[in-house]
């Protein structure tokens, strides 16, 4: 009698041939693989090592059904909000204000309503409410 077969132990059974179909079955565990699998090209498929996710990690990335991975897009803009009393938002740099020279309280006044109105022009600060 003999055997014709694709899957055999080899070299002392230290070696494990598969030529045919491999099925592992759902719940079954395979351990010992530690080798590196190949890089992954444009021409064959690879092995795909990651880091566990941290939080500065935003993007979910997919498998598609043609076996590639994609990742989304990100904007191709972004505009800042308006900044806010209780919400962050981007303000633009305020024009430079000289150090105050100023020899009296009219003159420091004069200064520092010129320090207001250049950082209520840059958004940093609220505009004045009209008066009624």
């Amino acid at each position: 009698m003999s055997y014709n077969t694709k899957n055999y132990a080899a070299h002392g059974g230290n070696e494990w041939v598969v030529g045919g179909k491999l099925t592992i079955l759902e719940g079954a565990t395979v351990t010992g693989i530690t080798a590196a699998a190949a890089a992954a090209s444009g021409e064959a498929l690879g092995g795909v090592k990651a880091d566990t996710k941290s939080v500065q990690d935003t993007v979910e990335v997919k498998i598609g059904a043609d076996n590639k991975l994609y990742v989304p897009t990100y904007p191709q803009s972004y505009t800042l909000p308006e900044a806010a009393e209780d919400d962050l938002g981007g303000v633009m740099l305020a024009e430079n204000q000289a150090d105050s020279t100023a020899s009296t309280v009219a003159g420091l006044k004069d200064d520092l309503n010129a320090l207001l109105a250049k950082l209520k022009a840059c958004g940093v600060m609220a505009a004045d409410t009209p008066i009624e």
